[in-house]
């Protein structure tokens, strides 16, 4: 590794947690924010969400700017925007104008979530680029956990105060012009070699099923979020710091297993790691749904989050590895479309589902749904011998000797 890139490596993993801390730090102000704003609690929920459909529509239009340019110079643009559209809200007063700010704040979030995937996929090789991207997802993990902290710490000043904490990426985002290198230029413009997302779609279909996976991640991680508050109600857990130790103990399982995504790598390949989460997924969601204590539930919720750590990064590596160059921005930029699209949809999809079932009856179909995925992934894995686990063993022990 060069020597600048150990400052790249840190200015990545802070900039990663950005794009949780985009929603994450305000979230413990939300009832301050109504009451200032004067609004009701649904108009103000929509502060939380607001940046999220347009980090679904520029995610692909940053894709094709990093396939252009390269990563530095969105990456920075998205950083600057962040600081000054999320740091606007210390301002704000107008409940419009400050849900127009976290549009623009979603623009920025696009910028910045395709910039350092593709940084880390063009910069790092091999076991390296499996251990950072696996740094990555504990990045935002433990970011989930730390900036709501900091956001009701200063929240208990002033409702405004938390948006202050935007400003941090203005200065990652001087930093990052002077010590973040950038992806050589002849291998960012020769687009003519990568071909384009259609083709690879149409060479390698199963790139489709990996943004379906990325889909059902975030759904069934909102699932948890949404869901996991009225189920533990049951067991007379009403206090919301005592709801948020269960979301804290899935975030912390998900980190811990991401900073341990290295050695899982070098030990499976990317099918078996999915066929794993799929199946702790299907035996956590199962298990809440029978659950007879919120111990219980905790302990389902651990399985969860360890398949979740252990398929982001395994998916964003995956499909980063699909196609030249040269195109990864536009392949890696539906990664984070289909992502936001799963986390808006989820309440669409299983809200139905807990008017007819109830809560426990939400956590029951997530639990088959991925059971089911299960088989028809493990099938599909029996189907094609070993071939392509026997290539990804090989190459990622190839890389244990970098």
């Amino acid at each position: 590794m060069r020597i600048f890139n150990r400052y790249t490596l840190w200015i990545v993993l802070v900039s990663a947690t950005l794009t949780v801390m985009a929603g994450a730090i305000i979230a413990p102000v939300l009832n301050l924010m109504r009451e200032g704003l004067g609004v009701d609690t649904a108009s103000v929920g929509f502060i939380i969400t607001a940046h999220a459909l347009l980090i679904a529509f520029f995610s692909p239009v940053f894709g094709v700017i990093i396939d252009k340019i390269g990563t530095k110079k969105p990456f920075i643009f998205g950083l600057v925007l962040y600081g000054l559209a999320g740091g606007s809200g210390l301002f704000i007063s107008s409940y419009w104008v400050l849900i127009a700010s976290r549009a623009v704040l979603g623009i920025a979030v696009a910028a910045i979530l395709n910039s350092i995937t593709v940084m880390i996929l063009n910069l790092y090789q091999e076991a390296e680029r499996d251990k950072i991207m696996g740094w990555r997802g504990s990045a935002q993990s433990f970011g989930g956990l730390v900036w709501p902290l900091i956001g009701g710490l200063l929240g208990g000043i002033s409702w405004n105060l938390p948006f202050a904490v935007y400003f941090l990426g203005i200065f990652l985002a001087v930093v990052t012009l002077v010590t973040v290198p950038e992806t050589r230029r002849e291998e960012t413009s020769a687009s003519a070699r990568g071909g384009s997302v259609l083709r690879v779609l149409r060479d390698k279909p199963i790139l489709v099923v990996l943004y379906g996976l990325m889909f059902l991640a975030m759904t069934l991680l909102y699932v948890n979020v949404i869901f996991i508050p009225p189920l533990v109600e049951e067991f007379g857990i009403i206090d919301p710091f005592h709801i948020s130790l269960f979301i804290a103990t899935m975030a912390i399982s998900a980190g811990s297993t991401s900073l341990l995504y290295g050695r899982i790598r070098s030990r499976l390949s990317f099918r078996m790691i999915v066929l794993i989460a799929l199946s702790l997924w299907a035996i956590g969601f199962t298990l809440i749904s029978q659950a007879f204590s919120p111990y219980f539930v905790a302990a389902s919720i651990v399985l969860f989050g360890i398949g979740q750590g252990m398929i982001g990064p395994a998916i964003m590596i995956w499909v980063g590895e699909m196609g030249h160059i040269s195109i990864r921005g536009r392949i890696i930029s539906y990664l984070g479309t289909f992502g936001v699209i799963g986390q808006f949809l989820s309440p669409v999809i299983f809200g139905p589902i807990a008017l007819i079932l109830g809560v426990r009856g939400v956590f029951l179909v997530a639990g088959a749904v991925c059971a089911l995925l299960f088989l028809l992934a493990l099938a599909g894995l029996r189907s094609n011998p070993e071939r392509g686990a026997k290539f990804e063993m090989q190459k990622a022990n190839k890389g244990n000797h970098i």
